[in-house]
């Protein structure tokens, strides 16, 4: 069974004593990344649309936030395991060409798998948007149907329900950029795999680590508390698939010893 979220929130506290100046430094850095992204992003989407706001903003996320962002979390695992390392090894993943396009390429990974997820499971909510739209109906020449004022209700339900299935479906990737980075010779597409079969026993209790954060998230809207809480959130988030690892190899360890053939001094 895997440790509650009270074990891994009081580990997580326990291994950020005394490194909490740093792991703030660490968390700033990461967040004056995002707003200067989105600042770009938003100051470019001024002059040329949305669409090219939605452009950069992937572009600006796959190619230097992400990237700095599992930078971040490698500082956060190896300070669970006791690493005093310097601030700067959150740029581990730009320190070199092979570090960069590895990473780049397991991001690439993640993007393509939840797009493709994405764009299946809100297509009912496209279809309906389509029926209700009035240029279709403009392009075709014929009157807007009275009937389609009701869809609204109908895109607001399909909308909801895709979103949730969408946050289930990226529950079997939390465990990838762990496992990632973790292994600098794993291929990025083995740890994708990898965390679609370890999160089947573990998502549930994420999910529960999550929530036992509701408090500091709401704390979190106000931009001064999320300095402090991010360094809280990645250490359990770190903490509990260290766990949740263990765990797993624990249990392959079992699996193949009771498939293990064994002798006796008799038989040899």
């Amino acid at each position: 069974m895997l440790a509650p979220s009270a074990v891994v929130k009081l580990t997580a506290k326990n291994a950020l004593k005394g490194k909490g100046l740093k792991s703030v430094a660490v968390c700033c850095v990461l967040l004056f990344v995002f707003f200067i992204a989105e600042l770009t992003a938003s100051l470019v989407s001024i002059f040329a649309g949305k669409f090219i706001f939605f452009v950069i903003s992937v572009v600006f996320y796959l190619f230097a936030v992400c990237p700095l962002l599992l930078g971040v979390l490698y500082f956060f695992r190896r300070l669970i395991w006791e690493q005093d390392d310097n601030v700067l090894i959150i740029f581990k993943y730009f320190s070199n060409f092979a570090e960069y396009k590895r990473a780049v390429h397991f991001l690439f990974l993640l993007t393509i798998r939840l797009a493709l997820a994405a764009a299946i499971l809100f297509l009912p909510s496209f279809f309906v948007s389509i029926l209700s739209s009035e240029k279709i109906y403009a392009l075709l020449d014929i009157p807007l149907p009275i009937w389609t004022s009701n869809l609204w209700a109908l895109n607001s339900f399909f909308v909801i329900l895709s979103s949730m299935a969408l946050v289930f479906f990226m529950i079997r990737y939390y465990l990838a950029p762990t496992i990632f980075i973790a292994n600098d010779d794993m291929d990025p597409a083995e740890a994708v795999n990898m965390s679609t079969i370890i999160s089947k026993r573990t998502g549930a209790d994420f999910v529960g680590l999550v929530v036992s954060f509701t408090g500091w998230i709401v704390l979190s809207l106000f931009v001064a508390p999320l300095i402090f809480t991010l360094p809280y959130f990645i250490t359990s988030y770190c903490v509990h698939c260290r766990f949740a690892i263990t765990m797993y190899n624990i249990d392959v360890d079992r699996f193949n010893a009771s498939f293990t053939p064994s002798f006796s001094t008799d038989e040899i």
